[in-house]
Formats: structure tokens, sequence, C-alpha cells
């Protein structure tokens, strides 16, 4: 594996290092040390899961395969950027600056075709929390994009096998997600009434 030290951090967590791709600025590397990577093998085992599903990656970052060496084991994937090739802003980013009634509409769509695309695929996030979604602005549209934190945590990870199971997680964690984080941030932060 290559030398990470010369490698530009572009996030941190509390198990891992997001590094841009020495490479290729279209991708990054999230490596965490073997002995704390917990989320890292749970998050290996479920992207090599939806590919062998043929699951779309539209809504969450394309899985281009495992970086290790005997010390760190990592993620590549692509580094999900908006249409002028920057990093997008997290939804508590997003939602803290003013933004017109379109934005608004647009916003909302956005999250409820993250939440079609998750329910349709039985993608099971297990850490639905705002600096986990980026939020893409176009011309007529806003994607809402989930970067981290997908698998099932479970021991007998049965809802990423059994899609009701999976559909029924996704909807519970949703609703929670919605009820306490985003909806209560965004009339705080917006003064406006929900759609």
């Amino acid at each position: 594996m290559p030398d990470v030290k010369n490698w530009k951090i572009i996030g941190r967590g509390d198990e891992r290092i997001c590094y841009l791709h020495p490479n290729d600025p279209a991708r990054c590397i999230k490596l965490s040390r073997r002995e704390k990577a917990k989320q890292t093998y749970r998050e290996l085992r479920y992207f090599r899961l939806l590919k062998r599903r043929k699951v779309p990656f539209t809504f969450i970052p394309e899985f281009f395969g495992v970086v290790k060496d005997d010390e760190v084991i990592g993620i590549e994937q692509q580094l999900v950027l908006d249409d002028q090739g920057l990093l997008p802003p997290n939804v508590a980013e997003y939602l803290a600056k003013p933004l017109t009634q379109q934005q608004v509409g647009q916003f909302w769509v956005g999250l409820e075709a993250l939440q079609t695309y998750l329910l349709a695929y039985n993608v099971v996030p297990c850490d639905l929390v705002m600096s986990n979604l980026l939020v893409i602005e176009r011309t007529d549209t806003t994607a809402v994009i989930l970067i981290d934190g997908l698998g099932v945590s479970e021991f007998i990870p049965l809802p990423a096998y059994v899609p009701w199971l999976g559909r029924r997680k996704i909807r519970r964690k949703w609703a929670r997600f919605m009820e306490k984080t985003v909806k209560p941030r965004f009339m705080t932060t917006q003064e406006r009434q929900l759609p």
C-alpha cells in the first residue's frame, strides 16, 4: 500500500480518516487502523453485498475496493462532489444557510428521493445522521447523498438479506432521523413551516 503521510485529509471520524485519492481526485480512501476497524469491516461486507445484488450507486458513493496493509484497512470509493467539483455541504451545514422557498421544496424532494431509493434497494443505513448526508444543488433538483454509515450493525445481519426486515429498519431509522434531527433543526434554522 502507498505511504499515506502525504495524502490530503478531507475528513476525519472516530474510527477513520478520509483521504483524497492521490491519483484520482474523484475518489477517496477511508482508512482505519486494523485494531479499530469495526465500521470499516462492516461497510466492506455491505458494499460487497450491494455489488453482488447489482444495486445502483445513485444515492450512495460507488465502491471500488479494499485498500490494506499489515496496519490499516480501508475502503476506496467515489468522492461525492457537486457539479463544480467541490465538496458539497452536509445536511447540517445546508440547513444553517438561508434558503429560498424553491430550495426548501427541492431539499424535501431530494430527501424523499433518497428514502425511496433506500427502500427500493433495501440499502440499510446503520448511522443516519446529518453529517453523513451531503446536499448537491442543481438548477432544478437537489440530491441528498448518503456517504457514510451504511450496513447492518446486528450480529446476525438479517435486515441486509431479508427485504421486509430491511425496509422496516429503514423506515424506523428514517422516522427517528426526521423527527429528532432534521425537522427540529430545519424549523429552528429556517423559522418556516414544513411543506
